[in-house]
């Protein structure tokens, strides 16, 4: 007579992986639902955000109908009254380091608020000299390669405080606090090769 140990057994395993089956179930069905309101949640925020954006695009529309900058391109040549002195750039070279003060005055957005000689060039009360070593630095910075970033602008030492007070007023000196300038790495590298030798 066979055993009735060994159908119980069967019997009692397929209904212990049955309710393992049905609470793995309720567990997916638990995430899905969880996944689906976060789903949601993400609609959500994401529309606002799209909302956020078209605001802040018609802010600068407004703006930049109020301020100039409607009909502006990065080739736009520049016209300069620097202190008495006629520089003459193009808006790209200006506008080179997105974020800072000097890229926001020239982006286009404040055309019709900077300051006119009576010629037309916008008009910098700001020492020429200094400002043309900035300005040096940006052309230079527009042609070189990333590896090999022109140097931090310097100006004779009368001169040295000026340069600096104009780097931190049109918001650059940050890009020379985050890497060491290309000559400081040119001469770093030059004192580990003459000691490796």
């Amino acid at each position: 007579r066979p055993s009735k140990a060994p159908r119980r057994t069967r019997r009692d395993a397929r209904v212990m992986t049955a309710k393992r089956l049905v609470a793995a179930q309720r567990d997916a069905d638990a995430r899905l639902d969880e996944l689906l309101a976060l789903r949601a949640t993400l609609r959500m925020r994401s529309s606002e955000l799209d909302a956020r954006k078209a605001a802040l695009g018609a802010r600068r529309s407004a703006l930049a109908a109020d301020n100039g900058g409607g009909d502006v391109r990065p080739s736009d040549r520049i016209k300069l009254n620097v202190g008495g002195c006629r520089v003459v750039t193009t808006r790209d070279t200006l506008t080179l380091f997105p974020g800072t003060r000097l890229a926001a005055l020239f982006s286009g957005r404040w055309e019709s608020r900077l300051q006119r000689d009576r010629n037309g060039r916008i008009f910098m009360d700001v020492n020429p000299t200094a400002f043309k070593k900035i300005l040096d630095f940006h052309q230079f910075a527009k042609i070189a390669s990333s590896e090999d970033p022109p140097p931090r602008p310097t100006a004779p030492e009368d001169l040295e405080a000026v340069l600096a007070a104009q780097l931190t007023f049109f918001g650059l000196t940050a890009m020379f606090e985050r890497a060491p300038a290309a000559a400081e790495v040119g001469e770093a590298a030059a004192g580990e090769a003459a000691a490796g030798e």
